[in-house]
């Protein structure tokens, strides 16, 4: 019988995981991460050496909190899509944007993001 390996969270996700630990104010310990987190201290030690896959969007969403860290900005590091991008995809409206989206080349991908943050930020968007 062969073993399954677990997968292992992104190497980003976990640097800036450490780094909010051991730059948070209250320099707070393995264990109350995993207390403010509502995470199993065995669960986060395994996710801190890479022996575990990210987490459920709750669980990052907790440990953002606990850590003081920006909304979202775990899952940018994990690669994986927050609640309001989830909320996004599941409207009616997104699908010809994905649709599109997916005929855009990996090389230009940030291209199209940077034109729609100006988009958003942009004056006449902010009017509407």
């Amino acid at each position: 019988m062969t073993a399954i390996k677990p997968n292992k969270a992104p190497a980003e996700f976990i640097r800036l995981l450490k780094n909010a630990i051991d730059e948070h104010p209250d320099k707070p310990s393995l264990r109350e991460v995993a207390r403010r987190s509502d995470l199993s201290v065995s669960y986060l030690s395994y996710l801190l050496n890479g022996e575990r896959d990210v987490p459920s969007n709750a669980a990052i969403r907790q440990l953002e909190k606990a850590l003081n860290l920006t909304a979202g900005e775990l899952n940018q590091a994990a690669g994986r899509p927050d609640d309001r991008a989830l909320e996004f995809f599941r409207r009616e409206e997104a699908a010809p944007i994905m649709q599109t989206l997916a005929k855009v080349p990996s090389s230009r991908l940030e291209a199209v993001r940077q034109m729609i943050e100006e988009f958003i930020e942009s004056p006449k968007a902010k009017r509407k």
